[in-house]
């Protein structure tokens, strides 16, 4: 079933600017406004108002979040207001997808962790499947947003002196900032693909990280590596603190560790997630800088997600970010 109407029928929807589509895409149809739901759906090339009671799972375009534990992501909004197109719409939706299943796979672990009695000895195999599963996940978003940027920044004009930019960028995220010996400098992501300075910074704050998770997930899917022992306590999965590379993603509180420094494994993965949307936020941020922007497709409205297990998500992201949010002062 086609998903294209003429630009003509964009005008059902009152809440998107027709004239800043230009060769742009919609990629939601469905609005929480003042308080009430709303949904078009695509027949015969015509738009049909819908009218439905509330959303399971999905993107929306809200004037505020339709409920407490819907995503509210800079980049996702900046990408689905400014950026989505023929070329950026499958990347795009592939991190919507992506966010749907790390919320459910969190989820899992709180399931488990209610039933470990009744599932016994495979509980801890249970969470290691997961661990993998969002190791790769979150590997994947990073290449997402690459190939997002890099499908942009072919056709992109910069925000100081409104040239277009003149480089290819790889279609990888390893590509861009890692060389053989390790990440690369932002001065050196910079002079090799001809970018601006915020952007390469960008680059270069968060390749660390992804190396680290690279490598996890190298060695998960490509060399058979050895899978960490779990240790199923009555507060949820535990690993060894000193186990790589959990040990440099998060902070333990001290009553958080228990006998033989094992500690809760669910806040090392809920830093793993955490790190990875921050990259993606920064990264996105740091790209609208630095190139021009057009009009919202959709003013007065953001981007949100709702996914079905995103309470779990939500209550592991809030505690993230405590842990890593400098104190006010």
């Amino acid at each position: 079933m086609s998903t294209q109407v003429p630009i003509e029928e964009i005008s059902a929807i009152p809440y998107v600017d027709r004239n800043a589509i230009q060769c742009r895409t919609v990629c939601a149809t469905t609005f929480y406004t003042e308080g009430r739901w709303q949904m078009w759906f695509i027949h015969d090339g015509r738009l049909h108002p819908i009218q439905i009671i509330d959303l399971a799972e999905g993107v929306y375009f809200g004037d505020a979040a339709a409920g407490p534990h819907d995503f509210n992501l800079n980049a996702l909004n900046l990408i689905a207001q400014h950026v989505c197109n023929a070329d950026t719409q499958r990347p795009f939706a592939g991190i919507w997808d992506d966010l749907y299943n790390i919320a459910a796979s969190i989820a899992k672990l709180d399931v488990v962790t209610t039933h470990r009695a009744e599932i016994g000895d495979q509980a801890a195999r249970m969470v290691v499947t997961e661990v993998e599963y969002l190791a790769i996940q979150c590997r994947g978003i990073f290449d997402y947003i690459q190939k997002i940027i890099k499908a942009q920044w072919a056709k992109a004009y910069s925000a100081e002196n409104g040239s277009p930019s003149k480089q290819n960028l790889p279609q990888s995220f390893g590509d861009m900032v890692l060389e053989d010996h390790g990440p690369r400098s932002a001065s050196d992501i910079a002079f090799r693909y001809l970018i601006p300075e915020p952007l390469a910074a960008a680059y270069a704050k968060h390749a660390p990280f992804f190396a680290n998770l690279k490598k996890m997930r190298d060695a998960i899917v490509h060399r058979a590596a050895q899978t960490p022992v779990i240790f199923m306590t009555d507060v949820g999965p535990c690993i060894e603190s000193h186990l790589w590379p959990f040990n440099t993603m998060t902070i333990w509180r001290s009553d958080e560790v228990q006998a033989n420094n094992v500690v809760p494994l669910k806040l090392a993965l809920g830093a793993m997630i955490y790190r990875t949307l921050l990259a993606a936020e920064e990264l996105i941020m740091a790209y609208a800088q630095v190139v021009r922007l057009g009009s919202p497709v959709c003013p007065k409205h953001r981007l949100y997600l709702r996914a079905s297990s995103g309470l779990a998500l939500a209550t592991l992201l809030n505690d993230t970010v405590q842990r890593h949010m400098p104190p006010s002062e």
